[in-house]
């Protein structure tokens, strides 16, 4: 942790230094203070019982968290007497910190600093060095085992300059450790009793506060403290570099040990990485451009009898009828007579790029339609690759660039799909084109021609991809639909708490049909849909502020022009002012004991939101890495999903997310299969190794190592 988070002035309480730009809590609304107080202290009290029950349990039983001479079971005797009081003033600290709104708060920090009348460094005594090593410890625990909590309260506490540091705001777990001991010393002095009451809620908070902190996220989100929708490029990144054909596809020792942070759980799927080691017959370095065809043609027998195409013992997925057997030695003879003697080269290289394509077909499964493709598109490949050996050599060859997208778009279609599949038929259809023209233009091609091919193919990949994601729009309507309801109360919600509007529960439900139909036209109209939601932001605003019909009517009639452009009919528009009319008078005549609108019913009542396809034993909410990594998951990514022993692999893409519902909807090329899960579901399969991206790598780059590559 950086020093400058960690200021401490003196010993005594005192207001922390900090320039006027930070607002702290005083930036929210009354009501939203107070909404994040009534939702987030008694979930984080609840998890604080338990964790002095379990510190005084272990007291009892003559244990303790340190290596320590006290007398533990003294500890327990004196800790019941003052157990509840720690509680209660430890909810009263809580509830203050988040209903304040002064800047900034007022406590003595566990860390190095300058004291108010010192010009050095203050000396820390075994007490002061001990306290801030264990809160140290506990952000280093949140770093590593809570990285998406972490994110979202520092992202929580830096938008709109709230806090200075970040674990000032009272939603972070370092402040609760600075209020917990700060009670501990003051029931129990500065002594290794408090000490070691701090290493046991330091423990617990290790092992047991990962579904504190995901309600804590969501009730953060859901009173509108993050304007930014939270990315995880970092997860995101090593999600695909685990998923690259070097793990995939056999890749050498030194390329698994390239990557040390790759998380363990990526090598549990149906796709498993080779670790053969080595041998004395690996493949010589493969020679110059323009070296002598002798040269390449041992270079090739080499490759093709190295240990790279042979295959691993039981590891045999997928292997294409004759292959996984070294393809038999061929004498190389130099022509005479022959005007280019690379062609001589022909069958050395046919059986090197046959030994390739079956080698990958080996270790990862491939549909039989594409295979079959494949393999007639290695002699015409061979016939191009003669001409121009840079083909092994450069990993920016446009020949070989084409073959890595072409394997990378037929790995999309599940090995049983049936050819007869409209949407399968239509990819098949991209390769077969593609393959047609290499097989044309082999004789002649050069790197222009081959930046042609594979321009080409890109250009119609994409196309298809736009075209099969426009057709599913049936797929996702009710996902949608759900996206948008839930979207609504809670851009409600926020707009009650903003205002600190006392809302009737019939204007609340006006509004949402309002909004609903909204979001659905901001979805497809562009520009013209986003500012009609704009302008329905301000009337829900003006009505929530009981404004006079005067200031909501002009907005009104705005909303109808945009809404207009955006292409809503005459019927749907009079609809959607009728039920901002209703909602404006239902605010303005509500009766006393009307039924009130709760922005925070969803979350009172809230359980584990769990999705059709979920892990039936994820029982708890987690914020680990994994759920890093599924925030960030694009629609149009590819995925291979698998059971627990890694077989039945399907290979669905993301075709629709919901960033208020976080649900996600995978679909297979051919429309089979369907996956749906919630945002913990996605994190559990990751977890679990049974699901991984599939690669956006050069398989050819994973095999073949280029001089100096």
């Amino acid at each position: 942790m950086p020093a400058d988070q960690d200021t401490i002035l003196g010993s005594s309480r005192q207001p922390l230094k900090a320039s006027g730009k930070w607002t702290g809590m005083a930036g929210l609304s009354i009501v939203q203070r107070e909404q994040l107080a009534e939702m987030v202290v008694p979930r984080v009290i609840e998890h604080l019982e338990r964790c002095l029950a379990t510190a005084r349990d272990e007291w009892e039983a003559g244990r303790t968290w340190g290596n320590v001479t006290g007398n533990p079971l003294l500890w327990a005797n004196d800790f019941r007497m003052f157990e509840k009081r720690v509680t209660r003033d430890f909810q009263d600290a809580l509830m203050e910190d988040f209903r304040s709104h002064d800047y900034p708060p007022q406590y003595e920090f566990s860390g190095v600093a300058f004291a108010d009348q010192d010009d050095g460094l203050s000396i820390l005594d075994d007490y002061q060095s001990t306290r801030r090593s264990l809160r140290h410890k506990l952000e280093g625990s949140m770093r590593e085992n809570n990285r998406y909590s972490h994110y979202v309260f520092t992202q929580a506490a830096r938008e709109k300059n709230r806090f200075e540091h970040p674990n000032w705001a009272p939603w972070s777990p370092l402040h609760w450790y600075e209020r917990l001991i700060e009670i501990g010393e003051l029931y129990f002095g500065k002594t290794e009793m408090t000490l070691d009451l701090m290493r046991s809620y330091l423990d617990c908070m290790q092992k047991t506060a990962a579904p504190t902190l995901a309600f804590v996220v969501e009730a953060i989100e859901h009173c509108g403290l993050i304007t930014e929708t939270p990315a995880a490029p970092e997860s995101s990144e090593t999600l695909r570099r685990n998923a690259s054909w070097k793990r995939l596809a056999g890749a050498r020792d030194t390329d698994a040990s390239a990557e040390p942070d790759a998380d363990p759980a990526t090598t549990t799927s149906g796709w498993r990485p080779s670790t053969r080691k080595a041998e004395a017959d690996e493949p010589a370095r493969m020679p110059d451009t323009e070296a002598d065809p002798a040269q390449w043609a041992a270079w090739a027998s080499n490759m093709v009898q190295s240990p790279v195409f042979r295959p691993v013992e039981g590891h045999g997925g997928g292997q294409a009828a004759g292959s996984g057997n070294a393809a038999p030695m061929t004498a190389f003879v130099m022509p005479s007579d022959q005007p280019d003697p690379r062609a001589s080269l022909m069958p050395f290289i046919h059986d090197l790029l046959q030994g390739l394509f079956d080698h990958i077909f080996r270790e990862v499964g491939f549909n039989p339609a594409v295979r079959a493709e494949i393999g007639e598109m290695q002699y015409p490949l061979a016939t191009a690759v003669i001409r121009d050996l840079g083909f092994f050599r450069d990993r920016s060859h446009p020949l070989r660039l084409w073959i890595g997208s072409l394997i990378n778009v037929a790995i999309r279609i599940n090995p049983e799909s049936e050819p007869d599949s409209e949407d399968v038929e239509r990819y098949l259809g991209c390769i077969r084109h593609s393959i047609e023209y290499l097989r044309n233009e082999a004789d002649r091609l050069d790197r222009d021609s081959a930046e042609v091919l594979m321009n080409q193919f890109l250009e119609s990949v994409e196309n298809e991809d736009a075209l099969w994601h426009a057709r599913q729009i049936t797929q996702i309507d009710l996902p949608n639909a759900e996206e948008w309801a839930e979207q609504a109360r809670r851009n409600l919600a926020l707009a009650a708490l903003e205002t600190g509007a006392d809302l009737p529960e019939t204007a609340a439900e006006e509004i949402f049909q309002s909004w609903e139909t909204v979001l659905a036209v901001e979805h497809d109209a562009g520009e013209a849909g986003e500012a009609l939601h704009r302008v329905l932001r301000q009337v829900v605003r003006h009505i929530c502020n009981m404004a006079t019909a005067a200031e909501v009517n002009p907005l009104v009639a705005e909303a109808k022009e945009h809404a207009r452009a955006a292409g809503l009919g005459d019927d749907r528009i009079r609809d959607l002012v009728q039920h901002l009319g209703k909602a404006h008078l239902y605010r303005l005549r509500a009766p006393e004991d009307a039924e009130r609108f709760d922005p925070r019913a969803r979350l009172q009542t809230r359980e584990s939101v769990r999705y059709e396809d979920d892990d039936p034993t994820l029982d708890q909410d987690r914020d680990d890495d994994h759920v890093f990594a599924a925030i960030g998951l694009d629609i149009g990514d590819w995925f291979e999903f698998c059971d627990d022993a890694g077989e039945n692999p399907r290979r669905l893409a993301l075709i629709w997310r919901g960033d208020t519902t976080r649900r996600f909807f995978f679909l297979s090329l051919d429309g089979v299969h369907a996956r749906r899960h919630s945002l913990q579901g996605v994190a559990q399969e990751l977890r679990q190794g049974r699901m991984r991206a599939l690669p956006e790598d050069n398989p050819l780059d994973a095999i073949i190592e280029a001089p100096g590559g």
